[in-house]
């Protein structure tokens, strides 16, 4: 099959098209036809090697954390899925949606609607897992809370500000200009331009922050927060982890978000996306010999929305 591979870690030069073995079947196994995978900025930090520690050494290493497309085939124990399913799964760090073909445990997927296409839906699990995860089961938003989004515009902001408006909240939205007109049309109240206002100053106070690009601090933004306002980081640090024990003791609190697949949230997405309150914003697709490519330009932290690769049209 055809797949696009790493064969060491380095520059998005590593990322090439090459042919590899269609991967065996194991008996909870689902062997996905892959129609499109999303692209992740974390991928980009598995093939820099910035995550080798937490990766095997084998190589060559197919990337590409979620995907859509069509079950091929099913292990003999598999019961809730059979050849010709529409799904949508998330792979997690091991990988393997840079590929026509993937095989994953049953548990890492769901059926897709009819009415879902399958760009739309391999965009999904990680970036609007996490922004959806990171709203209700660390933010806990309710209607009418106060919840500015750092990053607005990103993959994993742009799922945020739609979710936060479902749920009834204010959302401020703080984005470069060139996401101003998005993240409104997206459903933000109010939209701060970060090259012009530095957020962490503004005189609100709010009962999340939610940062979405992992840019900020809870030190930075204590002073918006309410009494018991919530700091949310996409990416954790030593310093991170030692303000969310600190914090344990204080009213207001710092969280870090790792998203976890869970069908339940999956299929809530699926069906807000079903009933018209949620997309999937696609700045750009790309082929499977073009990931070396898309790879750069997530890299420059500019892309509007998602990246997907299309693998069959």
């Amino acid at each position: 099959m055809k797949a696009a591979i790493i064969n060491q870690y380095g520059s998005p030069a590593e990322l090439h098209a090459g042919n590899v073995p269609r991967p065996e079947v194991d008996t909870h196994d689902v062997l996905i036809r892959v129609y499109a995978a999303g692209i992740n900025p974390y991928e980009t930090k598995i093939r820099s090697g910035a995550m080798s520690l937490f990766m095997s050494n084998d190589f060559p290493k197919i990337l590409g954390g979620d995907c859509a497309g069509v079950v091929e085939q099913v292990g003999i124990m598999v019961t809730d899925f059979r050849p010709n399913d529409r799904v949508v799964a998330a792979l997690g760090v091991k990988g393997g949606g840079y590929a026509e073909y993937v095989a994953t445990n049953e548990k890492n997927l769901v059926k897709l609607p009819d009415d879902i296409d399958f760009v739309q839906a391999g965009a999904m699990p990680i970036a609007a897992g996490t922004a959806l995860q990171a709203l209700f089961n660390k933010g806990h938003v309710r209607p009418n809370d106060r919840v500015l989004i750092n990053g607005a515009a990103g993959g994993v902001g742009t799922y945020a500000v739609q979710i936060a408006k479902i749920q009834g909240a204010h959302i401020t939205a703080v984005c470069g200009p060139d996401g101003v007109a998005l993240v409104r049309e997206l459903g933000a109240d109010q939209v701060i331009d970060y090259t012009q206002t530095d957020f962490t100053k503004l005189p609100e106070t709010y009962d999340v922050v939610f940062d979405a690009v992992g840019k900020s601090s809870f030190e930075a933004c204590k002073g918006i927060l309410t009494e018991k306002g919530v700091y949310i980081t996409t990416t954790p640090s030593p310093e991170q982890f030692l303000e969310q024990v600190v914090t344990t003791f204080t009213s207001q609190k710092a969280e870090s978000i790792m998203f976890s697949f869970t069908k339940e949230d999956m299929n809530w997405l699926l069906k807000q996306m079903q009933e018209g309150r949620l997309k999937s914003v696609i700045d750009r697709t790309y082929t499977l010999d073009e990931l070396a490519q898309a790879h750069e330009y997530s890299e420059t932290g500019h892309a509007k929305g998602k990246l997907v690769v299309v693998v069959k049209g």
